[in-house]
């Protein structure tokens, strides 16, 4: 299918792109150029702190409350080219990326051996917020990398480990995406791109802040044909945020919308993959979401205390094409309402002659999930095979606080309790719904210690807890496996994932800010792991796992030289093994197979490394610039999916490197980007399943073939 003819949702998106970026290119507000005209007494508001915590709070009070913390800056983003979530956290020690559904939008992320994914039927084990409102998905709590307005945040946040503070279902890390807002002096910027494979992108913002008032709106539109047949995308985001600053609110209300359609590969019998990778063995597959978000968050001062606000309303409607070699074609459309909020204080006070910072807080949500599946014969009509929904209710409190017990040594102690509510009810045959209710404290502790001179230790034990989701509920039985996508109904009930994550950390910062090195030794055992079980080729189901263990470490540097020369290097080591015996299905082997306390679980490689450098080339006065970029990224050996008792091959190591050159002209930047120079083929994902195109249709091994060498070409500039 040629990339023009890809048909549009009635949303029509990009026409209000269209009009988005008429606006950006209007003559700036009279007055919004002039000196800043906020009233004096803003200072009094507390600065925000929001590494760890979900809404702002006052200054080190998030110090102790999180494990290892990360944050990547939009000058991160934007020097690396990143065009998802999942290729930005490349940057960080011990995540990888790997490409199940064979579309480079919608990549599949491990960080710490945890999942976050777009892929329904993974151990989701990571939460990602925007604004401090989560993104994961209420039907299977995967992440749909491509509605995340990447272009317009600020600087992405990173949370290691349980986040107590930040929200339930955070096994391995929280993720938050602060976005920008407009500030003074006004920034405008337009950028043009086009590269390989039929790719082009436009995308601009504007920004401003007139007295106590700001705002800020950004559009993006990207088309691509793609690199492998049939596997065209359209991506189209808008983004807006008006703000007010004055002495008393410091508020925002912002809405971002998405528009897209995005055609998947999936993966490959391995001679095919390794003869012509850039086939398409189910041409077809296709995703297509329309989401709205609109979020309020608000803080002020009541007296010594900090109250922070927030609200939120988000709709999504979905549909998921699959085009299948066995059995009819599907279709799955979900429609999905959410609505809540959270309130939070925070503030200071004095215990024992010492200072005692704290927060409370309490959030609650309201979640509408309607999942319809249709399956597709052959020249008949579509026909409703599952239609379900819920009503899910999430409510939760939270405490924390930190104490200086001696000097230079900090205790912290948190909680949280959830309340969640999942009713299923089944609209095809009534009898078949149900209702499940489930409740956790999840505590935290640690130290923290500064030893002066640039140098702080800490020591945290902290638990979070995930409750199982609806699909997940509704297809838990292995005597009567989901054909995919999913057939469900209130099969035995599953029991809620429950994380416990003991670490040990150590950062040095050098006192001129120039050096930055940290490492962090963690293990997380986790009880009643969810996974799902892949009984046949095109059927499963949900089963917990009595034990599993995380464990590893992880090492960071980073060097910032004269000019803008930046050199830095991460190292990852990672475990991730069952602890306990059990029998699983596996379309390797009717009879199933057995794993054993030590076997490893899938798709997690042991070491993992990335190093890079920026450098400038030359800077002449009062004239063009040019800066040279090269980032490389190792990979080490991963166990297939379907393999979990390790009994086959593994996936071969790779290393991948990208390159480029920046050109900087007055408001005028050109921009060379080569993604895998030295053209390396390799594959990042693996799984095994049957072959219809071959006699007997034998059980093989498929894999996801990386992308081949790409050049992409930008122009931007400021005005």
């Amino acid at each position: 299918m040629r990339l023009s003819s890809v048909p549009r949702s009635a949303f029509r998106l990009p026409r209000l792109l269209k009009g988005a970026l008429l606006l950006l290119l209007l003559p700036p507000l009279a007055g919004a150029q002039q000196p800043d005209s906020t009233p004096k007494d803003t200072t009094l508001l507390a600065p925000v702190v929001v590494t760890g915590v979900r809404l702002p709070t006052v200054r080190d009070l998030a110090r102790g409350l999180a494990g290892r913390t990360a944050a990547l800056s939009a000058q991160d983003l934007d020097a690396r080219g990143v065009r998802s979530l999942a290729d930005a956290l490349e940057q960080l020690p011990g995540v990888t990326t790997s490409d199940e559904l064979g579309a480079t939008g919608q990549l599949d992320v491990s960080l710490r051996g945890f999942q976050v994914s777009p892929v329904i039927g993974l151990p989701q084990g990571v939460t990602v917020y925007v604004d401090g409102v989560r993104a994961n998905e209420p039907d299977a709590h995967e992440v749909n990398f491509d509605l995340l307005p990447l272009e317009d945040v600020e600087r992405v946040e990173v949370v290691y480990g349980p986040s107590v503070l930040l929200g339930r279902n955070a096994l391995g890390a929280a993720v938050n995406l602060v976005t920008r807002r407009g500030t003074n002096p006004a920034s405008r910027e337009l950028e043009a791109s086009a590269g390989s494979y039929g790719r082009y992108e436009l995308k601009a913002h504007v920004g401003a802040r007139h007295g106590v008032w700001d705002y800020y709106l950004g559009a993006r539109y990207e088309r691509e044909a793609g690199w492998r047949q049939d596997t065209q995308s359209r991506i189209a985001t808008l983004f807006g945020k008006i703000g007010l600053l004055n002495g008393t609110w410091d508020a925002t209300l912002s809405y971002s919308g998405a528009d897209n359609r995005i055609f998947q590969a999936g993966s490959l019998p391995e001679s095919l993959a390794a003869a012509r990778p850039d086939s398409n063995f189910t041409r077809g597959d296709y995703f297509a979401p329309h989401a709205h978000l609109v979020i309020l968050n608000a803080q002020r001062l009541l007296g010594r205390t900090q109250l922070a606000i927030n609200a939120f309303g988000r709709s999504l409607n979905s549909e998921q094409f699959n085009v299948n070699f066995v059995g009819d074609n599907s279709r799955q459309l979900n429609r999905t309402r959410i609505g809540g909020g959270a309130v939070q204080l925070s503030g200071r006070a004095h215990l024992g002659g010492r200072e005692l910072r704290w927060l409370a807080g309490a959030d609650a949500d309201y979640q509408h999930t309607a999942v319809r599946i249709l399956a597709i014969p052959g020249g008949g009509p579509d026909s409703l095979t599952e239609s379900v929904r819920t009503n899910q209710v999430d409510a939760g409190a939270f405490l924390g606080g930190n104490l200086d017990v001696v000097p230079r040594l900090t205790a912290t102690l948190a909680a949280r309790y959830d309340w969640i509510r999942v009713p299923f009810e089944d609209l095809v045959d009534p009898s078949q719904s149900g209702l499940n209710i489930f409740r956790r404290l999840s505590p935290r502790a640690g130290l923290t210690w500064s030893a002066g001179r640039g140098h702080e230790m800490s020591a945290s034990a902290s638990r979070g807890f995930r409750a199982p989701a609806v699909v997940e509920i509704g297809c838990a039985d292995s005597l009567a496996a989901c054909p995919l996508p999913f057939a469900l109904g209130p099969d035995p009930a599953l029991r809620p994932v429950v994380a416990t994550t003991y670490e040990l950390g150590w950062r040095f910062r050098a006192p001129h800010g120039r050096l930055d090195a940290s490492t962090n030794l963690y293990r997380t055992d986790v009880r009643d792991d969810i996974f799902f079980i892949a009984s046949s080729v095109t059927g499963g189901y949900f089963q917990n796992i009595r034990a599993t263990r995380r464990s590893g470490f992880e090492l960071a540097l980073q060097w910032l030289g004269p000019a803008g020369l930046r050199l830095y290097a991460n190292y990852g080591y990672t475990t991730a093994t069952f602890e306990t015996t059990a029998r699983l299905a596996t379309t390797r082997d009717p009879n199933g197979e057995t794993i054993e306390p030590g076997d490893a679980l899938p798709l997690v490689p042991n070491h993992r490394v990335n190093a890079g450098a920026a450098l400038p080339v030359f800077t002449l006065s009062s004239g063009p610039s040019l800066r040279a970029a090269l980032d490389a990224r190792y990979v080490g050996r991963q166990w297939l999916r379907g393999d979990e008792a390790n009994a086959t091959g593994r996936l071969s190591d790779y290393a991948v490197a990208d390159a480029s050159l920046t050109l900087g002209w007055r408001e005028l930047e050109l921009r060379a980007m080569v993604r895998n120079v030295l053209d390396h083929r390799y594959f990042n994902f693996g799984t095994f399943a049957e072959n219809p195109t071959e006699p007997g249709t034998p059980v093989q091994r498929w894999l996801t073939p990386g992308v081949p060498r790409s050049v992409q070409v930008s122009l931007s500039t400021d005005f």
